[in-house]
């Protein structure tokens, strides 16, 4: 039987911070690097670092986190509109995640040293990094060409240094599952064929969701599964998931289930009131959510455990 929680409003604070970016992503120098260049943007002189052949970038980043990938194309002629792409090695020994754009001539940029040259408009990216520590490589494609300015930001406020957190119970679901490890309970929400979960929040604010797949009697090795949310019935983003089963959770309950390893990933809420579903589309299995929200960004009553 499908159940039903009393509906519940959200109301998120916008904080502040000179640090920040408006979208809560600050600076991130690179690890290693071949090459750095200045561009004047607006008038401001910032800090890329180039992309060429045999140039890459190397970050050293912890998860679960953000990583926003600015780039700038560097063009021929003032009225192309080239397409470019680069490539980012998250694992090593992995196929690489291309990135592709295409730019066109800024009115705003330049080259600080007013050497010829004709500088793309500003691009981004933005890529999940799952819990750990990653060493992630950013280079252009074999056989390319181009010459591309990147910078890099990473999501600073997403429950990093031990921010507290209460979790949220979704207005409409359909199975509640209680997981527990070292003697304590935590609520998940089943998501499947037969089963749902929606949330309604106000933004703007980041929902953080654990993930994990559950294991069947005939289910071994590293699972891969899909998230789907929408948002307001519209379909926002999917996640792609990887995790094997569980050494440390079990179910309090009983069951011939096993469930894996928690994958984090973390949604955006816009501006104003928003309903979010969560499937796991064309999938005969099942996965368990836990909805996070940081305290200091609720106001009013607080629902949680």
């Amino acid at each position: 039987m499908r159940k039903y929680s009393l509906v519940f409003l959200i109301h998120i604070l916008a904080i502040g911070n000179c640090a920040l970016a408006d979208d809560g992503f600050l600076y991130l120098k690179p690890t290693t690097f071949d090459q750095s260049s200045k561009l004047v943007i607006a008038g401001k002189s910032r800090t890329y670092f180039v992309l060429e052949k045999d140039n890459q970038i190397t970050v050293e980043i912890e998860g679960p986190s953000q990583l926003k990938i600015m780039s700038r194309l560097e063009i021929k002629n003032a009225a192309d509109t080239p397409d470019y792409a680069m490539d980012v090695i998250m694992e090593a020994g992995k196929k690489p995640r291309s990135i592709h754009h295409t730019s066109k001539l800024s009115e705003k940029a330049d080259l600080a040293d007013n050497s010829a040259g004709l500088i793309g408009v500003l691009r981004a990216k933005v890529i999940d990094i799952p819990s750990g520590k990653h060493s992630i490589i950013v280079k252009l494609p074999e056989g390319s060409s181009d010459k591309v300015f990147v910078r890099l930001s990473q999501k600073t406020n997403e429950f990093t240094g031990g921010t507290a957190v209460v979790a949220m119970t979704p207005f409409e679901y359909t199975t509640a599952v209680d997981l527990v490890t070292n003697e304590t309970a935590y609520t998940y929400y089943r998501v499947g064929e037969a089963d749902r979960a929606a949330l309604k929040l106000v933004g703007p604010a980041t929902l953080k969701v654990l993930s994990r797949i559950e294991f069947g009697p005939d289910m071994q090795g590293s699972q891969r599964w899909r998230v789907q949310v929408l948002e307001d019935g519209n379909v926002k983003k999917s996640y792609s998931l990887s995790a094997g089963t569980s050494d440390v959770i079990q179910y309090r309950t009983p069951a011939k289930l096993v469930p894996s390893r928690a994958e984090t990933f973390f949604v955006e809420v816009p501006t104003g009131e928003h309903v979010y579903e969560f499937r796991i589309p064309d999938d005969r299995r099942t996965a368990l959510l836990r909805f996070l929200l940081p305290t200091d960004e609720l106001v009013g009553d607080k629902k949680g455990e």
